[in-house]
């Protein structure tokens, strides 16, 4: 039976500064390893990898972690910039995480290519793609990937089409394995955009989403006999609902 009168439980403080909280815990656990660019909820590494190696940044809204900054490390992402909850990073932050991924601490006179590595979801495709085109105008070699790989929606409905959601970790690994080779941003973009042609992906929700901070419970999925197929990570509604299968 459903029960109307739950409250939503989450490990928070204040939900206004999760996200703030967030990046302070990475810091604080990885003091050696990451950092954070000032003025932005913006996560890099610290490390300093090979001059010319393509650098991958992604990044969109909060609630989903460990995306996207769990995923920074070698062979994988140089970055992530990070929303409010299930709010998209703006194009500020965005460009300024380019800028420095984009920096070559040993010379000056070159820049780092920077591949971005976004979900399919209006908010980041608009920020990340114009704060891409801005990098570009810049004189930064700076592509964007939007991985869709969400089997409950149809691609081919463009920007409102598939989701991007689980598979999108696969795309940071592989298409980082491709950078730390040294290959260039043009060839690990493809190798990118072959992996994401090639996947697809399928939700299963036992328990419908909560946004922090709400003061009741998304008790859509309460009946403890029903699941939902394809749930979006935002609580977007799935393909259908259906009794326990196992």
């Amino acid at each position: 039976m459903s029960n109307k009168n739950n409250k939503p439980k989450k490990i928070l403080n204040n939900p206004e500064n999760a996200v703030e909280e967030f990046v302070n815990g990475l810091l604080n656990q990885f003091p050696s390893t990451l950092a954070k660019l000032e003025n932005h909820n913006v996560i890099l590494t610290k490390k300093t990898p090979k001059a010319g190696l393509v650098r991958l940044l992604s990044g969109g809204g909060s609630g989903h972690e460990p995306s996207h900054a769990g995923w920074i490390g070698d062979g994988m992402l140089s970055g992530a910039i990070l929303g409010g909850i299930f709010a998209s990073p703006s194009v500020a932050s965005v460009l300024s995480a380019v800028r420095r991924a984009a920096t070559n601490d040993n010379d000056s006179s070159t820049k780092n290519p920077v591949l971005l590595i976004v979900k399919n979801y209006t908010g980041d495709r608009l920020n990340f793609g114009i704060a891409c085109e801005r990098a570009q105008s810049e004189g930064i070699e700076c592509e964007m990937v939007a991985v869709a790989d969400d089997c409950a929606l149809e691609r081919s409905k463009g920007i409102t089409g598939a989701r991007g959601v689980a598979g999108t970790v696969l795309v940071h690994k592989i298409a980082g394995a491709a950078a730390a080779e040294g290959k260039s941003l043009k060839e690990v973009s493809d190798i990118a955009r072959l992996v994401c042609d090639g996947m697809g992906t399928m939700g299963v929700a036992l328990d419908a989403v909560t946004v922090p901070g709400a003061s009741t419970k998304n008790d859509r999925l309460d009946d403890s006999n029903l699941i939902e197929i394809g749930l979006g990570i935002h609580g977007e509604a799935g393909m259908k609902q259906s009794p326990m299968l196992t």
